[in-house]
């Protein structure tokens, strides 16, 4: 028995070695070493027939940064204020000394000088909110803030804390505020609406690692000392924040953009194009007349097949970041290019399909962008989808003010789409 056994693997062993040492690849899409070779076709640009951007929605979202910031575009000031709260204080005290905030810089743009003057701070006054549900224009899911929309005006939402001692040692920004904020929150705590956090200044923001992180020395924290009774000796207390979130401004209208490629953040704009997927450019790679075209489509096989794009370089916003996009396929007919309702985005989540595709991302400043649409050509080539187009987004909507434009106009650099395939085996020979 164990003679047969060592015989057996010995035979199985040598059979792997041989087969190891074959230097022919085994392609994707061939049968064998005797399939046929893949091909390469590009859909120009003259198969494309539609490019158009539109506004969409602005969400609530949680991450692992806040944004304090303002820029302007299409005419429009992009404006965001990061509310942070601090609820887990002592049930009461006698006296309260050295309170300080800080706050942990993830990143910054046009924001070299951070004082009083240009970060302003107020203690919300107006309305509770909500971290899951506060936007610009509600607090939570059922309330509004002093007006139709949050107000920047001091006495209206907020009360401004003036005069705040501020200090950058490195990323970590540390604010002397008033014990009056910290005593307050603990006498009437039911009125703990915690704080507003702007900049008056335009071109510029602050990402602020939020409560999210999951580092606690990278999260926004107060630190004060307290005594509970007058006999007591005084505590050091650090409280992490409770709740925290960005709320972005809308004028709540979505514009379109015709004939333009604008991916944005803030507000949130995406992308709608559509292109043929000519039978021609690949039953023109094989030797034979095919006579049955719609089989053949079916049985090719769409090895890879990317979108490229090039950056139009004058209107990508900050220099010098990052985008992730994410395609997803059209799925309906409907899509009206002469749409003109300001009250209503252009296009909405029925009508495209995510078919989990990993994000394709570059810097801002890349003058090709690459995105890998191979699901999407393999489900139209098949015909298990029909053709009506693609929708691109950002991954990053509502969360940063990331801000690209793609050429549309310049014959060199308008999109096209590179396929590699292979031709079915059968028609072949």
């Amino acid at each position: 028995m164990i003679r047969k056994f060592r015989t057996k693997g010995f035979l199985l062993i040598t059979v792997l070695i041989i087969m190891g040492c074959t230097n022919k690849p085994n392609l994707v899409g061939t049968v064998g070493n005797e399939g046929p070779e893949p091909e390469s076709v590009i859909i120009g640009s003259e198969y494309f027939s539609s490019f158009y951007s539109f506004e969409d929605s602005l969400k609530n979202f949680n991450t692992d940064r806040t944004i304090i910031g303002n820029y302007e575009k299409y005419n429009t000031e992009n404006k965001a204020v990061t509310l942070i709260k601090f609820s887990s204080l002592p049930d009461s005290f006698y006296a309260i000394e050295d309170a300080s905030l800080t706050l942990s810089i993830k990143n910054k743009h046009n924001f070299d000088i951070i004082d009083n003057t240009t970060l302003k701070i107020g203690r919300i006054i107006s309305e509770n909110w909500y971290e899951s549900t506060a936007l610009w224009n509600e607090s939570t899911d059922s309330t509004s803030w002093f007006g139709d929309e949050f107000s920047l005006f001091d006495g209206d939402d907020f009360e401004l804390v003036p005069d705040l001692e501020m200090t950058l040692e490195e990323d970590s920004l540390v604010i002397d505020i008033p014990e009056y904020l910290i005593e307050n929150w603990i006498d009437a705590d039911t009125l703990n609406f915690g704080l507003a956090f702007y900049t008056p200044d335009s071109d510029c923001f602050l990402e602020i690692n939020s409560s999210e992180n999951g580092n606690d020395d990278l999260k926004p924290f107060i630190t004060y000392e307290y005594r509970e009774t007058v006999d007591d000796t005084l505590i050091t207390n650090t409280v992490y924040a409770s709740h925290d979130i960005t709320i972005f401004y809308t004028d709540d209208e979505f514009t379109t953009f015709p004939d333009q490629l604008i991916l944005s953040d803030m507000q949130p704009i995406k992308m709608f194009m559509k292109f043929e997927v000519p039978d021609s450019l690949f039953t023109s790679t094989v030797e034979n007349i095919v006579e049955d075209t719609t089989l053949f489509m079916q049985r090719l096989t769409i090895n890879k097949a990317e979108l490229i794009m090039y950056n139009s370089e004058n209107n990508q916003y900050p220099i010098g970041g990052t985008i992730y996009i994410d395609p997803y396929i059209v799925t309906t007919d409907t899509v009206d290019l002469n749409y003109t309702d300001p009250y209503s985005p252009f296009m909405s989540s029925d009508d495209y399909e995510d078919i989990y595709i990993s994000s394709s991302s570059d810097s801002l400043g890349t003058e090709e962008f690459i995105i890998d649409i191979t699901k999407i050509l393999q489900k139209l080539t098949t015909g298990e989808y029909d053709n009506y187009g693609i929708m691109l987004k950002s991954i990053y909507e509502c969360r940063d003010f990331i801000h690209l434009e793609f050429e549309t106009e310049l014959e060199d650099k308008k999109p096209e789409i590179r396929i590699i395939f292979t031709p079915p085996f059968d028609f072949e020979e």
